[in-house]
């Protein structure tokens, strides 16, 4: 009873940390515009959470589920794809709808060259999340609750875990609970977190490059491309509840 306390102490206080951290590097970006501090910190971040990991189980970031020995090119296509389905098909919905448009598309190059910087730093702050918002809540709670008391926790802690985003309105808010549910569905299926963060990887630079680099505006209209957003993951969610569960023996081999 007492191992148990005290490991449960240790993922508590592991998440305190990297909260802090991950947190911390946002700040960064988000308010000094340091590109330079943003990386410090996600550096400062990887960093604890391997030694964290080594605290807790003396596997590093495998205690958080990402073993580099368990990685498969599998992981990554089908991360990408997952990612690429989640923010595409909703995005190609609005503009067919004329419900966004595209106002400006820059010549090629220009798009590879402002995308590269991007594409690179999210797959820090992606998977930086993945560890603090979904590995500390699967290590925590895996085997002690019921799956969908898991599920919902990580899904709640990643919604809040947008502070900066919590006056957004309803439909952001949505939206970010139910990519939450969304996201930890592979961990649930396969231990791992690689699916996960590069789904969480890839959709993130496509909303950039399709919304940013790529200038895409959105009309006046019945509904908007967040409420669109939010019936696809809503019918996705079952989708690769099921993906997962029937090929969950493949995709761990």
């Amino acid at each position: 009873m007492k191992k148990e306390q005290s490991n449960l102490m240790k993922i508590a206080i592991s998440f305190a940390v990297l909260f802090v951290l991950y947190h911390s590097a946002e700040y960064m970006l988000l308010f000094k515009n340091s590109v330079v501090g943003f990386f410090v910190f996600q550096f400062l971040f990887f960093l604890l959470a391997w030694l964290l990991g080594n605290w807790n189980s003396k596997n590093g970031f495998g205690f958080w589920g990402l073993s580099f020995s368990k990685l498969k090119v599998k992981h990554l296509l089908i991360g990408i794809l997952l990612g690429l389905v989640l923010y595409g098909v909703p995005y190609l919905i609005s503009l067919s709808l004329g419900i966004e448009f595209v106002s400006k598309i820059p010549p090629w190059t220009d798009i590879f060259t402002a995308s590269i910087p991007f594409v690179f730093g999210v797959i820090f702050s992606s998977f930086s999340e993945d560890i603090l918002t979904r590995g500390t809540v699967f290590r925590l709670f895996n085997n002690k609750i019921k799956t969908v008391w898991i599920i919902l926790i990580s899904a709640t802690i990643y919604l809040l875990n947008h502070i900066y985003r919590l006056n957004d309105g309803l439909d952001t808010l949505s939206y970010l609970f139910l990519l939450g549910v969304l996201f930890i569905i592979p961990l649930i299926f396969t231990k791992s977190l690689w699916i996960t963060g590069f789904m969480h990887w890839s959709g993130n630079a496509f909303f950039y490059i399709s919304h940013n680099v790529i200038q895409t505006d959105s009309n006046l209209n019945y509904i908007t491309p967040n409420q669109i957003f939010v019936l696809w993951i809503m019918l996705l969610i079952p989708i690769v509840w099921y993906f997962f569960r029937r090929f969950k023996s493949k995709l761990i081999s």
